[in-house]
């Protein structure tokens, strides 16, 4: 084994949300960007793969699953082959820190009230240990956004120089084709009809924000996708459509009124880029620092605490291919590659 760098590939195993998307989106652009046995992909050995690479290499590598294999099996490859770790989910292996990790956002340490039940509250104790073991290593810190670094900063107290903001993008929409039988499966849905959003069902997702605009709008069709627990009470003028493909996703921003994104805490936010680059009119998302700094004057703005103030700001340039031109995952991932370049040189470790 030459290889240098060795990614976790656990993401492979899970549902594709944001976070999912933006490691298999650098992981691709990286295959353009790195020489032959440079790059290695460390999966479960049961993973299926559905992608061909050119220049990076696939290993299915130990027994275990889950988080057992990303502690156990993935830093045990690490030290093995005495390779760098490239962690894009926001999860390193606690006992071989050399390399680069990406932290997301800090959701679980600065919002505790969104996790409620066991399940959830050891899923923020889990992270919160992984942020910690993150600033408390020598590993460089990726994150998404000039909000996510002050908020790192904010609750961890890092120097500033060591974290390093890379943005996601969205030319993965470019690829998908839209569902041709979308409205034939959902016949109570009519182009231009509806407001749409798209997220998970967690908290600071702010769902309850659109079921409170429903009541108050009944005339309107709102419609919800996104994976997860639907606990809010449904109305007759809101459609929930769970867990929907890139197919349907895409028919459903292009037909839309408006994309909306009341979220309360974020670290990027894509949906509503994803969202204009498939051709929604407009984007109407939370007034929040980070919403701020990602879409600026091309999104119309909401306070996500009151959603009877259905627009608080109107959007001052709906030119939304300006907004696409500042976001490049192959600009990003060119970013990514001279970190992990220059990680190898410094001996990032422990």
């Amino acid at each position: 084994m030459k290889e240098k760098y060795a990614i976790n590939g656990l993401f492979l195993t899970q549902n594709i949300t944001g976070i999912q998307r933006f490691a298999y989106e650098i992981i691709k652009r990286l295959d353009q960007l790195s020489d032959k046995n440079e790059i290695v992909l460390v999966v479960p050995y049961e993973t299926e793969i559905n992608v061909q690479f050119k220049n990076i290499s696939v290993v299915k590598y130990g027994s275990l699953k889950g988080i057992l294999w990303e502690q156990v099996n993935y830093p045990d490859f690490l030290q093995k082959y005495n390779c760098l770790a490239l962690c894009l989910t926001n999860v390193l292996p606690l006992f071989y820190r050399k390399g680069i990790v990406v932290i997301h956002d800090v959701s679980y340490k600065a919002n505790p009230q969104f996790f409620t039940g066991f399940r959830n509250r050891m899923s923020a104790f889990w992270h919160c240990v992984n942020y910690h073991a993150a600033v408390h290593s020598k590993m460089k810190i990726l994150t998404v956004s000039k909000f996510s670094k002050t908020e790192i900063q904010k609750y961890y107290n890092v120097e500033a120089e060591r974290i390093h903001v890379v943005y996601p993008a969205w030319q993965h929409m470019d690829n998908v084709r839209p569902s041709a039988t979308l409205y034939e499966r959902y016949p109570q849905l009519k182009e231009k009809k509806y407001f749409f959003s798209m997220a998970s069902l967690a908290p600071n997702k702010n769902i309850k924000w659109i079921m409170k605009a429903a009541k108050q709008h009944p005339d309107q069709l709102f419609v919800i996708a996104g994976g997860g627990k639907f606990n809010e009470k449904k109305r007759s003028n809101t459609l929930f459509l769970g867990y929907v493909s890139d197919e349907d996703a895409k028919m459903l921003m292009a037909n839309c009124k408006a994309f909306l994104f009341p979220t309360h805490y974020e670290g990027f936010g894509m949906p509503p880029l994803e969202a204009a680059a498939c051709g929604a009119p407009q984007i109407i998302v939370s007034n929040t620092p980070c919403m701020r700094e990602v879409y600026g004057e091309y999104a119309s703005y909401v306070d996500p605490h009151k959603p009877e103030n259905w627009i608080v700001e109107e959007c001052k340039n709906n030119n939304f291919k300006e907004l696409l031109e500042k976001y490049s995952w192959e600009s990003t991932a060119v970013v990514i590659k001279r970190l992990m370049e220059e990680a190898g040189q410094d001996g990032t470790a422990l």
